[in-house]
C-alpha cells in the first residue's frame, strides 16, 4: 500500500486526536502492518518531546494500536514474529504510563534527566530495595534432602533412583533418565528470587514465577504424568498421547497432552487462571460437572467456589510478562500491581487507604523498587514510602 506523506501525517494524527474513522484506522493499521515503522517512530517522537510534565498528553492508544496491528499482520497470513513495541525501538529507554481516564504521561530516561530523577526517588523515600539479583530455589530430594540451588555447583546435584538431577550453567534444573520406582522431588522458588527453569524427565519445561512450587516425580510411570503447582508457572509440555500431563491445585486440574500455557495459582488472587497459548487444555474442578477446554487466546478464571469463567481474546503479552522479566500492568488496580511487587521484591505491602484508580504501566523487572513506585506516584493518584522491607500506600 502506497500513501502520500501528506496522507500519513493526516492518518496519524487524526489516530493521536483520537477523531480517525474506522476506516482511516484500517487503512493506517494495514498501512504500518507491511513494515513502515519509521513516520510512526517519529510520530511518537514528536509527541514525547513537545510534552510537559503535569500536561496530559493526546489520548492515543498506543497498545491498541499495536494489537490492531497484529490482527492485521495475521489476517494477511503474515507472521507476527515482532515482540510487542519493537516498532517503536526508540521508546527502549522510555516508560509511558496511561492513567485511567485515558491520558498517557511519557517519563523519559535520559541519562542526565534519569540520574536527577532517580536521586530525587531516593531523597522522596529515603531508602530503595533492590531486584533479586540470584536464584534462591529450595530443591527437596525424595529422602527430605534440601539442595540450596544459588550455592550449589553446576553439574550433578544427585541421583534420584536411576535418574541424574543436574545443574546447567544457566541455572536450570534438568532430569535426566528413567526409572520404575516413583519418587517426588519439589522446587520452591520464594518472593525475592529471580525465575527459574525446569526441564522434567519426559522432557517437559516449566519456568517457575517468585513465591512458587512444583512438586513432580523424577521419572513418570503409569497413565498421567501429574505434578502439583502453587503460585505461578509456564509449562511447554511434551507430547505424549498416551500419557496426558495433568496439574494439580486444590481440587483444580489441568489436562493436556502437549502444549504451551500459564497458570496463576497464587492463593492471594480472586481466582485461579489458567491461560494457553498453544494447544489444548481442559479445566476441571472437584464436583463442578464437566471440564471446560479452552483454545489458544483464552483464559480460563477457576473462582474460589469451583466456578469457571472464560474469557476470550487475553493479552498474553500481559500474562507473560513476568517471564520476560517485565512489570506489565494494563487496567489494573493498585492491590493487585502490589502482590506482584511483594513477591518480587521479598516486601510487606500495608495499605494506610483504599486507592480505587486504575493503572497502566510497563517497566523493566531489573530496576530497584523506588524506580516503579514513582512511575505509579506520577498519576498523582497514590503516595508511597518504604520503612525497611514495608511498603506503605497512601492515596
Amino acid at each position: 500500500m502506497k500513501l502520500s506523506a501528506d496522507r500519513i501525517a493526516y492518518l496519524l494524527e487524526m489516530y493521536s486526536e483520537g477523531r480517525a474513522t474506522a476506516e482511516e484506522e484500517h487503512e493506517l493499521f494495514s498501512w504500518v502492518a507491511e513494515g513502515n515503522e519509521r513516520p510512526v517512530k517519529e510520530h511518537i517522537e514528536k509527541l514525547v518531546s513537545s510534552y510537559h510534565s503535569g500536561e496530559a498528553a493526546l489520548p492515543v492508544d498506543w497498545e491498541q494500536l499495536y494489537h490492531r496491528i497484529i490482527e492485521e499482520k495475521n489476517a494477511k497470513d503474515i507472521r507476527p514474529g515482532v515482540r510487542r513495541m519493537a516498532w517503536i525501538g526508540w521508546a527502549a529507554a522510555s516508560v509511558i504510563l496511561v492513567l485511567g481516564a485515558g491520558y498517557y504521561f511519557f517519563i523519559t530516561t535520559h541519562i542526565g534527566k534519569g540520574q536527577k530523577e532517580l536521586t530525587n526517588i531516593e531523597q522522596a523515600h529515603n531508602e530503595d530495595i533492590a531486584p533479586p539479583d540470584a536464584v534462591n530455589a529450595v530443591l527437596t530430594l525424595a529422602n527430605g534432602q534440601r539442595v540450596i540451588l544459588d550455592s550449589a555447583g553446576n553439574g550433578m546435584l544427585a541421583m534420584q533412583g536411576t535418574v541424574e538431577v543436574r545443574k546447567l550453567p544457566d541455572g536450570q534444573i534438568t532430569y535426566r533418565g528413567t526409572d520404575k520406582e516413583t519418587q517426588y522431588n519439589e522446587l520452591s522458588n520464594p518472593r525475592g528470587s529471580k525465575v527459574i527453569g525446569l526441564t522434567l524427565a519426559d522432557g517437559s519445561k516449566v519456568w517457575l514465577n517468585a513465591a512458587s512450587s512444583l512438586r513432580y516425580p523424577t521419572a513418570f510411570t503409569g497413565k498421567e504424568r501429574k505434578v502439583e503447582i502453587t503460585g505461578e508457572a509456564y509449562f511447554e509440555i511434551a507430547h505424549n498421547p498416551a500419557m496426558p500431563f495433568v496439574v494439580s491445585k486444590d481440587g483444580t486440574t489441568v489436562q493436556v497432552l502437549g502444549t504451551h500455557f500459564n497458570i496463576n495459582a497464587y492463593d492471594d488472587e480472586h481466582s485461579l487462571n489458567v491461560t494457553l497459548l498453544e494447544g489444548s487444555v481442559s479445566i476441571g474442578t472437584t464436583g463442578n460437572g464437566r471440564p471446560k477446554v479452552i483454545r489458544p487466546g483464552e483464559q480460563a478464571q477457576v473462582e474460589k467456589g469451583g466456578n469457571i469463567e472464560l474469557v476470550n481474546q487475553v493479552d498474553l503479552y500481559e500474562v507473560m510478562a513476568w517471564k520476560n522479566g517485565l512489570f506489565s500492568f494494563k487496567g489494573a488496580d493498585i492491590e493487585s500491581i502490589m502482590r506482584q511487587v511483594s513477591r518480587w521484591y521479598d516486601l510487606d505491602v500495608v495499605f494506610e487507604k483504599q486507592v480505587t484508580e486504575k493503572f497502566y504501566a510497563e517497566v523493566s523487572k531489573t530496576t530497584n523498587v523506588s524506580t516503579l513506585l514513582k512511575m505509579l506516584e506520577a498519576t498523582k493518584a497514590v503516595r508511597f514510602s518504604i520503612e525497611g522491607k514495608t511498603i506503605r500506600v497512601m492515596p
